[in-house]
């Protein structure tokens, strides 16, 4: 049960009043001379700490075990989404290497030099520009220089354009399928309703 919320914490909290008292009452009994108030204060401090340690250590518990069984499923959560993408990658493999294979002789057709073609490829990808700098160990400035050199050579406005440029077929919705006229449509008795049209010879 989770003592942290809901009805388990009512009952912990009830369970620990209930053995406060009972301590509390079981330590007057057993004094054989009447208690001093202060004498009963200092049982009664000590008899809280006892009880409110051991709902702290309640609670812990409680909390640790819904947290490692949180962690159990979002760890599955994770194993069966990298599964699907795992599939889902292998599934369209052949695509991506001719979509990076398409990519790489556009960027060669813009005229840009291997390096800018990485940072092409990079910027595709999503990387900023300090990413890409550490990921080539060049400096900021040259990543952004060669990206505007990029755009320049594509006659494109910046990184939202080349995305567009290379993506923008690939996201668009698939063309609906012409239908088929039916037995039952009209247009497909266009001489029917062509009769429908003219007076009988009287």
């Amino acid at each position: 049960m989770d003592w942290t919320k809901g009805r388990g914490r009512q009952i912990l909290v009830a369970g620990a009043a209930g053995t406060f008292a009972l301590l509390l009452g079981l330590e007057v009994v057993k004094e054989e001379e009447e208690l001093s108030v202060a004498e009963l204060l200092t049982e009664a401090v000590s008899i809280a700490l006892l009880v409110g340690c051991s709902a702290c250590v309640a609670l812990v518990s409680s909390r640790l075990r819904v947290q490692e069984a949180d962690n159990v499923d979002l760890r599955d959560k994770v194993a069966r989404i990298r599964e699907s993408n795992a599939q889902w990658r292998a599934d369209l493999a052949d695509h991506f290497q001719e979509l990076g294979a398409a990519i790489q002789r556009q960027f060669a057709a813009w005229g840009c030099t291997q390096a800018e073609q990485e940072v092409g490829l990079l910027l595709l990808k999503g990387f900023s520009h300090k990413e890409i700098a550490r990921i080539r160990g060049a400096s900021e400035a040259t990543i952004r220089q060669q990206a505007t050199s990029v755009y320049h050579k594509a006659e494109l406005s910046g990184r939202a354009a080349l995305s567009a440029y290379f993506l923008e077929e690939l996201l668009l919705p698939p063309a609906p399928k012409p239908q088929t006229a039916g037995p039952g449509d009209s247009q497909a008795r266009p001489d029917n309703a062509e009769t429908h049209g003219r007076t009988m010879p009287g």
